[in-house]
């Protein structure tokens, strides 16, 4: 004996339909809203917060702009960047020697002959080499 098919009967009200879509977009407007407000109430309370704690001067300070620091001597700023400037060059030069020396063959390899099978003259070629 065949089974029997089974349907499912779904009545569509067009009106509740239309009345459960309206109420859902009107409560998550709802919601968006009051997030919206309770923000901007606790952002704008902190701030009004802040703005009345001892960001006063003092009465006796002057407001007006501070004096500009006195420039130093022309030259006496180019050495300085030029001492600056050969500092860099010299760190610049030992980090560049220090890799191409790690990069070597003979480096890379008694390196790895250390790591693998450590002896006395693996350890005393690596000083050698890498070093």
């Amino acid at each position: 004996m065949p089974a029997r098919k089974r349907t499912l009967h779904i009545s569509l009200d067009p009106v509740k339909l239309l009345l459960c879509i309206a109420l859902g977009i009107w409560l998550g407007c709802l919601a968006v809203a009051a997030t919206a407000w309770f923000g901007y109430r606790h952002l704008v309370g902190a701030a009004w917060g802040q703005v009345g704690q001892g960001t006063t001067a003092p009465l006796g300070s002057p407001i007006g702009p501070q004096p500009a620091p006195v420039p130093q001597d022309n030259a006496q700023m180019f050495e300085r960047y030029q001492q600056n400037q050969s500092a860099t060059q010299q760190r610049d030069n030992a980090r560049i020697e220090e890799a191409e020396r790690l990069a070597s063959p003979k480096c890379q390899f008694w390196t790895a002959q250390l790591r693998n099978a450590p002896n006395e003259k693996a350890r005393q070629n690596v000083e050698r080499f890498c070093n």
